[in-house]
């Protein structure tokens, strides 16, 4: 069996397309494609890197007569995360939870248009609505190279884990601060606004009613993208107690 036959078969025993095995390595669908057909050869450091991915020998994946796979044990299963996939990963989760982030905010925000008579007010209204549709359809239609990171466990070498914990535990603090200012914000908003202006002072009370939509609208963003970014770190870094709590 040649290098690209297995290369073929270990990827589609784990359940990857050429594009997602692609994302994990650093290159180009088309190169893996090429590998596959025996028409060109990886370099030494992305063919370590799919030993350690598809839990294979460098011998087995070198030596053309090795045709038999490896028995892996219970202990070695699992996903191999590369400081570049960690980056990879944790990069494709922030720009998904700032769309999520920035949808939560524009519909509670937009509400602040929408207790206004004039026409021009509701059609504002509904356009941010839509936006924050459009911004959740994109999330749920895109691609995610990353799903089995959510589903499997995952295995790193030291020096990785080590740089991705002490990134988190600097930015734990500042991701605890954002969360109480989102959760203040929302509290204003919702519930102090509404009462500052009596009733009967209609325009007042829509202006202040406004911000106060405003304001909670900008605190349910930094709720919602700060508790995400943390779940994403967390499920690297804590990954065995992570699957605990979700069996």
């Amino acid at each position: 069996m040649t290098f690209g036959e297995k290369i073929q078969k270990l990827r589609k025993e784990s359940g990857l397309s050429q594009e997602e095995l692609s994302y994990q390595l650093g290159v180009s669908r088309q190169a893996v494609s090429k590998w596959e057909r025996d028409n060109g050869y990886p370099e030494t450091e992305k063919i370590i890197r799919m030993s350690k991915l598809f839990h294979v020998s460098l011998d087995y994946l070198l030596n053309e007569e090795d045709t038999e796979k490896p028995e892996i044990s219970p202990d070695e299963k699992g996903i191999y995360v590369s400081r570049e996939m960690a980056d990879g990963f944790l990069a494709y989760q922030k720009r998904k939870i700032l769309k999520i982030s920035v949808a939560v905010g524009l519909f509670i925000g937009g509400l602040s248009l929408s207790f206004w008579d004039a026409e021009i007010s509701m059609l504002l209204f509904m356009v941010v609505v839509i936006l924050g549709i459009i911004l959740l359809f994109s999330v749920k239609s895109a691609d995610n190279p990353y799903r089995r990171i959510w589903k499997e466990n995952l295995s790193f070498d030291k020096t990785v884990k080590s740089e991705l914990t002490s990134v988190y535990t600097g930015k734990k603090k500042l991701t605890h601060i954002l969360n109480l200012v989102g959760a203040a914000l929302i509290a204003i908003g919702f519930l102090l606004c509404p009462m500052i202006v009596p009733a009967e002072m209609y325009v007042l009370d829509n202006i202040v009613f406004a911000c106060g939509m405003i304001l909670a609208g900008a605190g349910a963003f930094l709720c919602v993208y700060m508790s995400g970014i943390v779940r994403a770190y967390k499920l690297l870094i804590m990954n065995e107690e992570y699957h605990e709590k979700g069996k």
